[in-house]
């Protein structure tokens, strides 16, 4: 019997890679093994919240696969009960990984845990399982398995080991395949901030075209969250609300549904449009009831009650976000609601802003050691709208320094004193012990005598700015920066809001790797 499932499992995995599970119909016979089958088509075909069948008596094989399919798809039930189906993973007993069918059934139970958002439940099973949970499936569908544990790292944070994953996956032939293997390393691209790279891989998502069905959709989303860490969020939306297939996302499960209007929230909110925002935030409301949902739909919130001036409401959207995501292992997530809830805080007159930095301080430093890069970008741009800077990163050189710390920088390591520093700069000598500790942990060194071997090769020329690599409209905006326009000046002549203006060049900096307006200026004339 082994066989013939094995069997009729691979006809419905070469439907789901070919992009033509509708027409699939199980073969004749073993009743509980086609329904098991046809309950993960209905996720294959986002045909959500499927009831789940009484176990069958005796048959392990027919129950795991019937369980693990009926609980992904109650992942689209927004409910507060959506999750009352994880209770039977409490029990010892999980799918046995040194069978094929165990093995499948067993990564049918990470998918859908990590779809429910439960990160710590999915990392438990996968531990509990071990690494044969993995192991081939004997079928190119292996590719989508790798991708999940890839996923799982990338979404608990560890973006080394996630872009290890992907590398070691042998390159598909099917172009769903390729597409979703491509949309992944977006994702930990993104996520590690090389933004060249994720536009060459997103270029390879959309070769596959409108998208439909789970492994197109799941592609589509991919991309798109990789868009969203590099603050894309203008490809980000229009890409999530073509893989929702309607203004309501109707197609996605809860998760992905929240995600998805998050992203079309932080776009309207990064063009200062408060209607549009509160247009997407009325949407994500709801969300706020599900188990699955709630930590995304409190930062939303947050952010739109930031862009509405309620920063009282903010911060407590912040703070309601960043114990969720941490209560179940969202690491990735609870690193954005520590960057939403401090910007919020940095607004709040009963918060204090050095409180408010230190914590993003800390909360880059842990996620560069998991070599989540993007994190320190996300961080450097809401410091930066609120007049604030994180410390450079240690190594970064004459990159991660302002104009001003670049001259404290020259000046010490020609041999000046602080006190001649600040006279010759005709600043205190509190502003200049200031910068020189941002200089010495730029060069990575610990003392003033050991800055003059670190910069003896003196400071590069000015930048070049990688124009390919913003939008029209960012172009726009940093030629008219490049022109000494201020950004009233700006936003008159490209009929925006001050504050849009402001966004933009912020979006520039930090793409750039820019401190300030006047490097951008320079890197722009530089061309």
């Amino acid at each position: 019997m082994t066989t013939t499932r094995e069997a009729a499992l691979h006809g419905l995995l070469d439907a789901a890679v070919a992009g033509r599970v509708s027409s699939w119909s199980p073969p004749p016979g073993d009743a509980e093994w086609a329904r098991g089958l046809e309950l993960w088509a209905s996720v294959l075909t986002q045909r959500w919240r499927a009831p789940l069948p009484p176990p069958p008596a005796g048959d392990p094989e027919a129950g795991w696969l019937q369980y693990a399919a009926a609980l992904w798809s109650a992942s689209g039930d927004p409910g507060r009960d959506s999750g009352a189906l994880l209770a039977r993973l409490g029990e010892s007993a999980l799918p046995d990984p040194g069978t094929p069918l165990g093995r499948f059934a067993g990564y049918l139970l990470v998918e859908a845990t990590m779809a429910h958002a439960r990160l710590d439940l999915a990392a438990s099973i996968a531990d509990r399982l071990g690494p044969r949970v993995w192991a081939s499936v004997g079928h190119p569908f292996g590719a989508a398995v790798a991708v999940c544990r890839a996923r799982l790292l990338a979404f608990r944070g560890d973006i080394a080991a996630a872009g290890a994953v992907v590398a070691g996956i042998p390159p598909p032939t099917e172009p769903l395949l390729a597409a979703l293997v491509a949309a992944t390393s977006a994702l930990v691209r993104g996520n590690d901030a090389d933004a060249t790279e994720v536009r060459r891989l997103v270029a390879t998502v959309d070769a596959i075209g409108a998208p439909e069905g789970h492994l197109a959709v799941g592609a589509h989303l991919l991309a798109a969250y990789g868009e969203v860490a590099l603050q894309d969020t203008s490809a980000a939306a229009r890409r999530v609300l073509l893989a929702g297939g309607d203004e309501q996302l109707s197609r996605l499960n809860v998760v992905d549904r929240a995600l998805a209007l998050e992203a079309l929230v932080s776009f309207a909110v990064a063009h200062g449009d408060l209607d549009a925002a509160e247009t997407w935030a009325d949407q994500i409301a709801p969300l706020l009831a599900s188990p699955i949902a709630d930590s995304t739909a409190a930062r939303a919130l947050s952010r739109v009650a930031l862009l509405a001036g309620r920063a009282d409401e903010a911060v407590a959207w912040g703070e309601r976000a960043l114990a969720r995501a941490g209560e179940v292992d969202r690491v990735i997530e609870h690193a954005e609601a520590e960057i939403v809830l401090n910007r919020a805080r940095l607004e709040h007159p009963g918060h204090s802003s050095a409180d408010a930095v230190r914590a993003l301080r800390a909360m880059v430093a842990a996620a560069e050691e998991r070599g989540h890069g993007m994190a320190r970008r996300a961080a450097a741009r809401e410091l930066r709208a609120a007049g604030l800077r994180l410390p450079p990163l240690a190594g970064s050189g004459w990159a991660g320094l302002s104009e001003r710390e670049a001259d404290v920088a020259r000046l010490v390591a020609a041999g000046l004193s602080n006190h001649a520093v600040a006279q010759a700069l005709h600043v205190s000598d509190h502003t200049v012990r200031a910068h020189l500790s941002r200089v010495l942990a730029a060069f990575g060194v610990a003392t003033r005598s050991a800055l003059p071997a670190a910069v003896r090769a003196g400071p590069p020329g000015p930048a070049r700015l990688a124009r390919d690599r913003l939008t029209s409209r960012q172009r726009d905006v940093a030629a008219l920066v490049a022109d000494g326009l201020r950004n009233a000046e700006i936003a008159a002549r490209l009929a925006l809001s001050e504050r849009t203006v402001e966004r933009h060049v912020s979006d520039v900096l930090g793409r750039a790797g820019l401190p300030n307006r006047v490097a951008l200026a320079r890197a722009w004339l530089a061309g």
